[in-house]
């Protein structure tokens, strides 16, 4: 399913934000970086398929965010290994 059917990159009406890579530190790391994405509720918190209850949409997510920051900042996986702890590819 292409992302822009799962979730916009701008706020729109009535959504929630999600920071793609949750935790107390990673969260805020997330939101340097820009890894936010805007949900609808039921895609977020507020049923079985969302986010938060959806292995299967965290884990995409999770790739996406990763491969995103590694395009945008030219970075590798190793760096990102370094910033977030882990790799989700």
């Amino acid at each position: 399913m292409p992302e822009d059917e799962l979730w916009k990159t701008k706020r729109f009406k009535g959504s929630h934000r999600h920071e793609i890579f949750g935790g107390t530190a990673n969260r805020q790391l997330s939101i340097k970086d820009g890894l936010i994405i805007f949900l609808t509720p039921e895609m977020h918190n507020m049923s079985n398929i969302g986010i938060h209850f959806n292995k299967e949409f965290m884990d995409y997510a999770h790739k996406i965010g990763q491969l995103t920051w590694q395009k945008y900042y030219n970075k590798t996986a190793d760096d990102f290994i370094k910033r977030y702890g882990k790799s989700y590819l």
